[in-house]
């Protein structure tokens, strides 16, 4: 997550404030975490400010954040759209040609610049008009497949008003952190993992690339210190798992 801030040039800029948050909790949690800290940054339920969020398509994740993002401008990964309309392209050109080349650019084209219902009506339009030709059927399975991925997530394809409004296409970010947050941590050679023990260390990894360490023991002492008030008693190590020794 991070904030932008509308220059002079009518330009967003940034990122201000990048943080970047991971968990085997489930999207649930995601969307629980990216509301608290969307509020904490002012970005509040009752705030008429603009957010937008940027997802790969998968309806778990759309669903959990549009519940606690009502008003937010959704905006699915324009490379996802990318791709299908290049596999789309495949049957009706050879792979690697000039012809397959511009056939996806001009989709491209309806995509970036037009309102989405402009492409998908062309993708339908084209679909009956191959309806009864010869050795067709492959060309319009596939336009049917582009169809039937393109029409549920028609709201989250106006990329030529994000183009207008200076917002983000894809999801670059999020690709490139779940690299270096998660890969160059865990899936080193030979590292083998139980949820319960991988869970506690990608928070400490969260911590550590967000540079929190200080404000994270603050709020330790903050916190055993609160218990202590009360009587309670303060856990200061945890105790070692019983799987957490795996075998050669």
């Amino acid at each position: 997550m991070d904030t932008l801030r509308r220059g002079a040039d009518g330009l967003l800029h940034g990122p201000i404030n990048k943080k970047v948050w991971a968990t085997f909790a489930g999207r649930k949690a995601a969307a629980a975490w990216a509301r608290a800290e969307a509020t904490r940054r002012g970005f509040g339920p009752s705030r008429n400010r603009e957010v937008q969020i940027v997802i790969d398509g998968a309806n778990g994740l759309e669903e959990n954040l549009r519940k606690e993002f009502a008003g937010a401008i959704f905006t699915l990964d324009v490379r996802h759209v990318e791709e299908r309309v290049w596999k789309a392209g495949r049957a009706f050109h050879r792979e690697g040609s000039k012809e397959l080349t511009a056939w996806v650019k001009e989709r491209k084209d309806l995509l970036y610049n037009k309102k989405p219902q402009v492409l998908l009506t062309w993708l339908q339009e084209e679909q009956e008009r191959l309806q009864g030709k010869r050795h067709s059927q492959g060309k319009r399975a596939a336009l049917q497949k582009l169809i039937d991925y393109l029409e549920p997530r028609l709201a989250m394809l106006r990329y030529a008003y994000c183009k207008r409004k200076d917002l983000v296409l894809a999801s670059g970010q999020v690709e490139g952190a779940v690299r270096y947050v998660v890969a160059q941590r865990f899936d080193c050679s030979g590292m083998r993992w139980i949820v319960e023990n991988a869970e506690s260390l990608l928070q400490l990894r969260c911590l550590e690339v967000n540079g929190d360490w200080e404000a994270f023991f603050a709020w330790t002492l903050r916190e055993n210190e609160q218990k202590l008030h009360r009587h309670e008693k303060v856990q200061i190590c945890t105790q070692p798992s019983k799987r957490s020794a795996v075998a050669a």
